[in-house]
């Protein structure tokens, strides 16, 4: 135990330089400080060090005493009493395991070890800003003995049995093969953050810095960010040889060495796509093939088949759907008369718990452009929250399920035939014409679509004509579907206060469909999920009650907070405000965001963006400012997206309520005026002949309107912001500069009315096609007073000739009663 002495300089491996030496005359040790022994990390013989040039405190198994006749670097002299508090909690610890006994570092085991192996993840940064990718190459656990009370307290305190307690697994570290071992704790974080976003394009992404301060004789070396992750010194020399224009790029780009000769940007080029074609993709730690030949490659290093069964089990399956007319080998088989040959290929993926994935994919890009219209329609997101607002109003329960194997339920008619690679098997090299809607087909979306709609037509649905991917029936009270006689024969069975029209019995049940998701409202949702499976011979997947409609937006900010962490290695910091006062993004003067910056901002303007369409309506107006920016953001514009992020990190739990009761409108004063001796005398609401019978119970629209004038600084503009709300729920919301510009708040307000009146009618056609009974009018609420009396009051008159459009159409909508 006195083998080293406190304070006594030794000898470890150099930790920064995991690529070993790279040149002879360096070394692949350093001195550090002997301090004592670990008691909580490695075995009981592991060592504890101080590194006096980046102060920080290490764990080492391996020490070498300094050998003055033999050293030849510069050791520093003995010195019993150190310089600095080795007790101060700011002394980095590196490659210390997580204290066991702190119950808010417990991890729950999602994999079992044998499951790890193979797979690579991202080490810990080094303190040199490196970074290296080590690969699992097994594992072992610790064998002492425990008794029954240590068993008991594991199990309480992780959640997980001794035996993961206990495991560490040896990885190879690097491009140099050194070996080191990672607790079980440790690894279940690498492997579950590390995720796809890992791996996207460039064999390395870019040169990121260089180092200075050379000592002598030392080769001149780059920092290099590479695509899987790591961060590495890596010789300029070196590099030069195999990427010369990559770092001339560098050397341009930093002000060392400046090129614009075209030749030299057409290199780069060429070296960015041939980066590219060579680029390893990770997910989850696992590296994923581009093709066949990747997928065996990768099976015989990991010593399994797990790729090659998830391409044979998506194979059997495209069989089992009858996708291909196998017409033979290719050297017997003729070319049908007026087919054209395209491509297959595979797309690799890994999932979270391990599960490797391959989807056969047709190259559609091959096909001549078709003569028929392709188009396929989804619901709308509004149409989904009107969907969900009508089953909670009408007691219905709201269900989702999803048709898997979309495409191939339904047949193609598209001329394609294809040659079969190696992927078939037995089979390569025939001919297969394909008779199934493929993916990748230019008209699989439409194929399907075309079935999906005659099941549900065979079912009592039909269209909604304001949202044709909305599809209704009309049931009994009792839960039976209604028939045509039944239609027929019926009489309206209820009135309303405000609703002129006659509402019947019953009500409707809805099914929204977004390509192969179905959103279904109904009293008996699992009556119509048996029919799908039972009848229509779909496979349904994720068949449940939707139940985190509300939570959607939370869950969708943490996402959102896990990106900003691996962008730029922290939590955006918390804010009580989604801008600073008196904000202007256009009147921001900072440099130019760089090239991946844009990149950055463009997506989190983007992540916003869904945020704000997911419910998060309180921040519409700012993310539509700094929309406007995404194609050259500046340096403060990505400043004020960043604040964005902070806001909703510290306010992530609001969201919409969904209340169905009618709105209470006792206090709002409902002035109503003869009209008869104006030119809205003959004026009133029109509806369409075909609209659905009303059922269910009433709902009143209102919607809030508001002008901001001169929010612009720049052009002048004012914007308009609308919150349509049915009942006391909101159900759409809009935010957009106006486009022309007004002089005062009067004429921006009205140009605001108009539009909320135009949307207004949009919504209240939708729901009449819906069968909802409407209360006939609707209430529009603005805060500008004359413009209310203006547009309300027959005998006002209007000054201002450039609003007489939008003056008129919100008189003419008043008059005819179908608002207030």
């Amino acid at each position: 135990m006195l083998h080293f002495t406190f304070w006594e300089p030794v000898f470890i491996k150099n930790y920064r330089r995991m690529g070993g030496k790279k040149f002879p005359s360096e070394s692949n040790e350093i001195i550090v400080r002997f301090i004592g022994y670990a008691e909580d990390v490695g075995h009981s013989c592991t060592f504890k060090v101080f590194n006096e040039e980046t102060q920080e405190i290490l764990y080492r198994s391996s020490l070498r005493k300094v050998d003055p006749t033999t050293d030849t670097l510069n050791i520093p002299p003995y010195d019993p009493k150190p310089f600095d508090d080795l007790d101060d909690e700011r002394i980095e610890q590196v490659i210390q395991t997580r204290a066991m006994d702190d119950p808010s570092l417990r991890r729950t085991a999602m994999f079992s070890p044998d499951e790890l192996i193979g797979r690579s993840f991202l080490m810990n940064h080094n303190p040199d800003g490196t970074r290296d990718r080590a690969t699992i190459l097994g594992y072992e656990r610790d064998d002492d003995e425990v008794c029954e009370e240590e068993l008991e307290e594991a199990m309480r305190d992780f959640n997980r049995g001794l035996e993961e307690a206990r495991t560490r697994f040896r990885v190879k570290v690097g491009r140099t093969g050194l070996e080191e071992y990672v607790e079980w704790n440790d690894m279940c974080e690498f492997v579950e953050e590390q995720i796809q976003h890992e791996d996207k394009s460039w064999n390395f992404r870019k040169i990121i810095g260089h180092k200075r301060n050379l000592k002598p004789r030392e080769a001149p070396k780059i920092l290099i960010l590479w695509e899987s992750g790591e961060i590495t010194y890596e010789p300029i020399t070196l590099i030069s040889q195999s990427e010369p224009y990559l770092v001339a790029e560098y050397a341009r780009d930093s002000g060392i060495y400046a090129s614009n000769t075209e030749k030299l940007f057409r290199k780069i080029n060429q070296a960015k796509l041939k980066s590219y074609r060579d680029t390893p993709i990770y997910m989850f730690g696992v590296k994923v093939p581009r093709n066949h030949d990747q997928a065996v490659q990768f099976d015989d290093e990991n010593g399994n088949t797990l790729w090659q069964d998830a391409e044979k089990k998506e194979i059997d399956q495209l069989f089992e759907y009858k996708v291909f007319d196998d017409r033979g080998h290719r050297r017997n088989a003729q070319v049908p008369e007026g087919y054209k040959k395209i491509t297959l290929h595979m797309v690799y993926a890994c999932k979270h718990d391990g599960r490797r994935k391959a989807r056969v994919v047709a190259g559609g890009h091959l096909t001549d452009p078709p003569l028929e219209s392709v188009y396929s329609g989804v619901v709308s997101l509004r149409g989904i929250r009107i969907i969900v607002f009508l089953s909670e109003l009408n007691d219905l329960e709201v269900w989702q399920t999803d048709i898997g194997n979309a495409f191939l339920e339904a047949k193609t008619t598209e001329k394609v035939y294809v040659i079969t690679g190696g992927e078939f098997g037995e089979l390569k090299d025939h001919l297969f014409v394909i008779v199934g809607s493929l993916y990748g087909l230019k008209t699989s979306a439409k194929r399907f679509h075309e079935v999906l709609s005659d099941v549900l037509r065979e079912m009592g649905f039909s269209p909604c004509p304001a949202e044709p991917d909305i599809w209704m029936r009309p049931m009994k009270p009792d839960g039976t579907v209604m028939s045509e006689e039944d239609l027929k024969k019926e009489d309206p069975e209820f009135t309303h206060e405000g609703v002129g029209r006659a509402i019947y019995g019953g009500y409707y049940e809805y099914i929204a469909t977004y390509i192969d998701d179905l959103t279904i409202g109904s009293k008996n949702p699992q009556a119509i999920i048996d029919y799908l499976q039972d009848v229509a011979k779909f496979k349904l997947k994720g068949t449940e009650p939707i139940n985190t409609l509300c939570s959607a937006p939370k869950k969708y900010i943490e996402k959102m907070e896990e990106t900003y962490k691996r962008i730029y290695g922290h939590l955006p910091p918390e804010k009580r405000h989604p801008m600073e006062p008196n904000c202007h993004p256009e009147l921001d003067t900072s440099d130019f965001c760089d090239e991946e910056d844009k990149r950055n901002y463009q997506s989190m303007v983007g992540a916003v963006q869904w945020a704000v369409s997911l419910g998060r309506i309180d921040i519409n107006v700012h993310i539509m400012s700094l929309g406007s920016f995404r194609s050259q953001p500046r340096v403060g514009h990505l400043e004020m997206i960043k604040r964005l992020y902070g806001y909703l990190r510290k306010f992530k739990h609001a969201t919409i309520r969904f209340r169905t009761r009618l709105p209470d409108t006792t206090d709002m004063d409902f002035t109503e005026y003869d009209w008869s001796r104006s030119p809205y005398a003959d004026a009133k609401e029109e509806y369409p002949a075909n609209i659905a019978k009303a059922r269910g119970k009433a709902v009143q629209q209102v919607t809030y309107v508001d002008a901001n004038l001169y929010h612009d600084m720049l052009s002048g503009k004012a914007v308009t912001a609308l919150l349509h709300m049915l009942n006391q729920t909101p159900i759409d919301w809009f935010s957009k500069k106006q486009a022309t510009v007004e002089t005062a708040t009067f004429g921006s307000e009205n140009v605001a009315a108009r539009t909320a009146i135009e949307q207004m009618k949009t919504i209240k056609y939708t729901l009449l096609y819906l069968g909802v009974p409407v209360i006939d009018r609707s209430i529009l609420v603005g805060d500008n007073k004359s413009v209310v009396d203006c547009t309300s009051q027959p005998h006002s008159r209007l000054a201002k000739r450039h609003l007489m459009l939008s003056y008129h159409y919100v008189r003419d909508a008043i008059a005819s009663g179908a608002e207030w």
